[in-house]
Parts: C-alpha cells; sequence; structure tokens
C-alpha cells in the first residue's frame, strides 16, 4: 500500500505537471523565470566531527565509552524554474560519510551506522532527488526528498549528516509577512551518521501530516501555529509567541513562548496526552546575552518526538526535560568576542535542573536531573580558510539509571566539529 500511494501520487504529480505546461501556452501574461540552468545553485558541505560520550558510574567513575570520528559530505544542488507561469524544477542532494577511527565496544555514537558483527564500516553514501514546481512567485510545490523543519515536522542535523522525510508539499508566501505550509511525509530516512540513526540506512517512520506557518506582525512580534496528525500515534498542535522589546540603546528583552497539545490518536495501550509548555526570556546588553527559561509537562505522559520536532527551551544537548510531570529551569550566559575585538569567537554556557519527574519506578531515589552545557565556537574570517568554521561541545549530565528513559544515567560528553561549505553555483 505504502508504495501504491507513492506512484499513484507521482503519476498524479506528472499529469498535473503536464496540464500546467500545455496551460502556459495559452497564459495571456507569464511570469518570467531565470530558468532551470541559469537559476541553479550547488553547494558542497563538509563537517568532520570528534564525539566522545563516557557513561558514568554510580561513584563517578567510567562505566563504558562510546568514541568515534568520522568526516560527512552533503552535495546539495538546486535548480532553478524554467520560465513561465508555472515553473518546474528538481533538487538532487548526494551525501556520505567516511570512518576516521572506530572500534569494537566504542561504536554507537550515532555518527556512524554498525554493522551486524558491532564495527563501523568504512563509508557509506546515498543520494534522493525532488521535482519541484513554482506557481507565480509565491507558491511551491515538492514531490520526493524534504529538509522540513517545523515545529511538528522536522529533520535532525545535529551528528554527522541529516536525515530526511519523504513526502509532498506546498508552501505560499503571497501575503506579506505570512509563510504558511501544508505536506504528508509517507517516510522518514535516517542515513546512517544522523542524529537518531538506530544503525539501519534508511528507516520507515510513522505517516504525518501537518498544515500551519508563520506570521511577522512587525520586526518586535512574530507568532506560530501549527497542527499535525502522525498516524496511529498523536494528535498535536503548536502555538509559538515570539516578541524583542527594544529598551534602551543596546539592551532588549526577547520573550520566546512555547506550547504544545498532544493527544493520543494509538490503537495500543500507549498514551501520548501531553501538554508541554515554555518560557524563555532573554536580556540582550551588547556582546552579552542572559536567559532564564522555564519549561513543564503535564498529562499522562511526557512529550514524546521522533524526529527533531521538539522546539522547546529546555531541549538542549543531550536532553531535553521531557518526563513525564518534569518542571525544568534553565540559565544561559552567552558571549560575542567582538567586543573584543575577536569577531568569529563566540561562548555559549547553560545550566539546567528539573524535578517532579514521575518514574514509574518504585525503587528510584531520584526524581530529578541536571545537565551543563559549554560551546565555544570559532569562525575564521578571512584568508583562505574564510568560513571554516571550529565548535567544541561539552556536556555533564547526571540522572537517575532507567528514571526517565531505559538508557538513561550520567554522562560526560565531548563533541569537536569542524565545518566548511563550497559554493559551486
Amino acid at each position: 500500500m505504502r508504495n501504491a500511494v507513492k506512484w499513484s501520487s507521482l503519476a498524479l504529480a506528472v499529469a498535473m505537471g503536464n496540464g500546467l505546461i500545455a496551460s502556459q501556452a495559452l497564459a495571456q501574461e507569464s511570469t518570467p523565470g531565470v530558468g532551470i540552468v541559469e537559476g541553479a545553485t550547488a553547494t558542497l558541505s563538509s563537517r568532520t566531527m570528534y564525539f566522545n560520550r563516557d557513561f558514568r558510574d554510580a561513584d563517578g567513575n567510567s562505566d563504558g565509552i562510546r568514541e568515534e570520528a568520522a568526516t560527512g559530505m552533503v552535495l546539495d544542488f538546486q535548480s532553478g524554474y524554467s520560465e513561465g507561469l508555472i515553473g518546474l524544477g528538481f533538487d538532487v542532494t548526494a551525501m556520505g560519510g567516511l570512518k576516521l577511527d572506530s572500534g569494537g565496544g566504542r561504536t554507537g555514537t550515532g555518527i556512524l551506522p554498525v554493522d551486524p558483527d558491532g564495527t563501523a564500516p568504512n563509508e557509506y553514501a546515498e543520494i534522493r532527488g525532488t521535482v519541484k514546481g513554482r506557481i507565480a512567485e509565491d507558491t511551491v510545490l515538492r514531490y520526493g526528498t524534504h529538509f522540513v523543519e517545523n515545529p511538528v515536522v522536522a529533520y535532525e542535523d545535529a551528528r554527522l549528516l541529516p536525515n530526511h522525510y519523504f513526502g509532498y508539499s506546498v508552501t505560499n508566501e503571497s501575503i506579506d509577512g505570512l509563510f504558511v505550509e501544508a505536506g504528508r511525509m509517507t517516510d522518514r530516512g535516517e542515513m546512517a551518521g544522523s542524529s537518531q540513526t538506530d544503525g539501519a540506512y534508511d528507516v520507515e517512520g510513522e505517516d504525518v501530516s501537518y498544515l500551519g506557518g508563520s506570521y511577522t506582525f512587525n520586526d518586535a512580534l512574530a507568532a506560530t501555529l501549527y497542527t499535525s496528525k502522525a498516524d496511529e500515534m498523536w494528535k498535536r498542535h503548536f502555538l509559538g509567541l515570539a516578541h524583542t522589546a527594544e529598551l534602551t540603546d543596546g539592551l532588549s528583552l526577547t520573550s520566546e513562548l512555547s506550547h504544545y497539545h498532544t493527544s493520543d490518536d494509538s490503537p495500543g495501550a500507549t498514551t501520548y496526552d501531553n501538554d508541554a509548555t515554555s518560557l524563555a526570556l532573554t536580556l540582550g546588553a551588547g556582546n552579552h546575552g542572559f536567559t532564564v527559561a522555564y519549561q513543564r509537562m503535564n498529562g499522562d505522559s511526557g512529550y514524546s518526538y521522533m524526529d527533531g520536532a521538539v522546539f522547546l527551551a529546555n531541549s538542549v544537548q543531550y536532553s531535553d526535560f521531557n518526563a513525564k510531570d518534569e518542571r525544568s529551569w534553565q540559565a544561559r550566559y552567552d558571549y560575542d568576542f567582538a567586543g573584543l575585538g575577536i569577531p568569529g569567537l563566540t561562548f555559549m554556557t547553560r545550566y539546567i535542573t528539573s524535578s517532579d519527574i514521575d518514574t514509574d519506578y518504585e525503587d528510584i531515589e531520584r526524581d530529578s536531573r541536571w545537565e551543563r552545557d559549554t560551546n565555544i565556537s570559532y569562525t575564521v574570517q578571512n584568508g583562505t580558510l574564510e568560513g571554516l568554521n571550529i565548535l567544541w561541545r561539552n556536556a555533564t549530565v547526571r540522572q537517575a539509571a532507567g528514571g526517565v528513559r531505559e538508557w538513561d544515567g550520567d554522562i560526560d560528553e565531548n563533541r569537536l566539529i569542524v565545518s566548511y561549505s563550497w559554493d559551486l553555483l
């Protein structure tokens, strides 16, 4: 049935495309286009990552390490559109990973796949494509691979390579300040080395439909509203508000509110009923940023998700603080070293602590956890290596093993990431 849906949708898309092309010949006016080749862009992105996750025992000693290094490459080609009222085009994305370091007992970081014998392959690759159509200048239809990113459906890009969806969508920006989109994603393809890979090269996820968008009222206020349905899992709605108030010269206050309402739509015993809310306040003072955030979970379960769609303030490097009944607070500090004459160098540190976790385990002594993160990033500003970025991410997590997820426990984590992009077209 899944393949039948794919091919029938493709046939419909082709039929519509042929009809639209024919209609162009009869149109009295057409919108000029730059052409499929003339409007094309191509970018080659490279990311080299060293990943170390050290699991700690109850006494703080090392209890096992996941440690690997790899290089990933992503070639993203996007054609322009053919001329006329209806413009047609296509996109191609090729991805590949190369093992630099791995070994028995150290696999499972998520940046490399794991073969049945427990080792990581030396390399892996895949290529994906999309057909697209543009109506006038403000409506785009797509069929094929999607890197969709919104609060209810979002691809992941926190490891070596991004994962992606297969499906169809339409976006519209005909009203100034308003972005609207709708779509149905029928497969979630997870390239090994993507954020939530399970060792396979491709994973079929639940079908999910979505509708929503965002509206920018002015330079200070924006709102986001989405609804979605993941088949036989849940129905989910999202509301987001962002406001920036200019207090004085060089001093501003940004408020960000996010709220998810999830209702159960599964036939089994699993329940997904949840309300997740977060509020973050950021005081910007020149090159400094000070943030406090509060997040809470209500309902019969924690906040469940199957991709990167967790647009909450306390979803951070390792934890999401999304367990049943969990309450969490965050304090964060950012600094841009341009203020000291070092443009391109930035620093961030944050601390999140939580309580009231409903573990459903009578023998769990702790119902709380905390995480401390530190990021240091530098982007080369000029010269031969202009644009090269070096990022170090450190996380320290302390939590009750088995209390939130079956693999949870105390960890120390370090990620070193070097990335660079070339504009080929």
